[in-house]
């Protein structure tokens, strides 16, 4: 009994200077670590680039359409009946061909009958003319010759007026869009016979927004894309100077050659213009991150290895990614690992290789 007592507290000192032992004199591997080890291993490891600006023009991109420059109504400036169509619908007409022709009825008469006075008004001034220059008129008598003969001439331009507006021509080149008569059909005053569309030039026309109106001007190469694959260029020839109180955008229009007749009225358009040059950064758009606000912008490192979050605008793309403005040259712009930190956080900055 008693050596079972002895066996016993043996086992019970052992293991108590075992305790000891690692608690007086601790092995190696169960060191603590010390301070700085601790923090060297708790630092996030990421990739860094220095920015180096370039120049950057702009697009700005607008949604837009194709237009006329000219759409007109062909109207009537006489009372009287058709008499002939000479072109259909759809027919493309030189400026001064006849669209319609109305019947003349007595207005060739009536110029004949002012065009003959005339000559008998003329006849008269020059008889008048030399009795004054002799002294046998008086002023007053040959100021009335006079007077007769510019009211002779008055009532036959007029009447000249009357018979040619018995035909409407077209006023410029074009293509008639729409026929509203046919032949018979008696036309009033202000009646329209037809509508003639210029074909060209043409216009793209959109609306620009009031951050991006200050970046063109008048003259400025531009280009637009058509809905369907058409690509054409030419210069801005209107800015609006006056915002639509709905949208706040104003209305720009880019002048483009349609020599081949390919545009048509309408065509859903995207209009390209350059804008003024910056400064701007080339990146992948993987690089970019939100803020608690919901800001676009990278993570940098300033010298110290401090994570900071700084805004930028995304300008344009590129063909390994986007044009941002914001940076300075030399920023130090996290491309790996940005996702990992936050702002205010140290972290171990290492040069991204290409």
């Amino acid at each position: 009994m008693n050596r079972s007592y002895r066996t016993a507290g043996l086992i019970i000192v052992g293991i108590a200077l075992l305790l000891v032992s690692g608690i007086f004199f601790p092995s190696e591997d169960n060191a603590a670590p010390t301070p700085t080890e601790s923090q060297e291993t708790a630092l996030m490891s990421v990739s860094i680039i220095n920015a180096s600006l370039e120049p950057f023009t702009k697009d700005i991109i607008l949604r837009g359409q194709t237009q006329a420059l000219r759409t007109v109504d062909l109207k009537s400036q006489i009372k009287s009946r058709i008499v002939e169509l000479p072109v259909e619908k759809g027919t493309r007409v030189k400026m001064g061909d006849v669209i319609c022709r109305m019947d003349i009825e007595d207005r060739a008469a009536n110029h004949a009958e002012t065009a003959a006075i005339v000559k008998q008004r003329e006849l008269e001034f020059k008889a008048s003319e030399e009795l004054f220059a002799k002294g046998h008129r008086s002023e007053t008598q040959h100021s009335a010759a006079v007077a007769a003969l510019d009211t002779a001439k008055a009532r036959e331009k007029r009447a000249q007026i009357d018979l040619d507006n018995a035909s409407i021509r077209a006023p410029f080149d074009g293509i008639i869009n729409d026929r509203l008569i046919e032949v018979g059909d008696y036309m009033r005053e202000g009646d329209v016979c037809a509508v003639i569309m210029e074909e060209d030039p043409f216009l793209v026309v959109a609306d620009i927004s009031e951050n991006d109106i200050a970046q063109i001007n008048i003259g400025d190469t531009a280009y637009a894309k058509m809905q369907n694959g058409l690509e054409i260029t030419g210069k801005v020839r209107f800015i609006s100077s006056i915002a639509d109180t709905a949208t706040r955008t104003f209305r720009v229009e880019l002048e483009v050659a349609n020599s081949d007749h390919k545009i048509l009225d309408g065509i859903t358009a995207e209009l390209i213009i350059k804008a003024n040059q910056i400064m701007a950064q080339k990146i992948s758009p993987a690089s970019l991150v939100l803020d608690d606000r919901g800001l676009v912008g990278v993570r940098t490192v300033d010298t110290n290895n401090v994570v900071h979050f700084k805004e930028v605008e995304i300008m344009g793309n590129h063909e390994n990614g986007v044009w941002i403005a914001g940076l300075e040259n030399n920023d130090k712009v996290i491309v790996k690992g940005h996702e990992f930190v936050k702002a205010g956080e140290s972290v171990s900055a290492v040069t991204a290789t290409n």
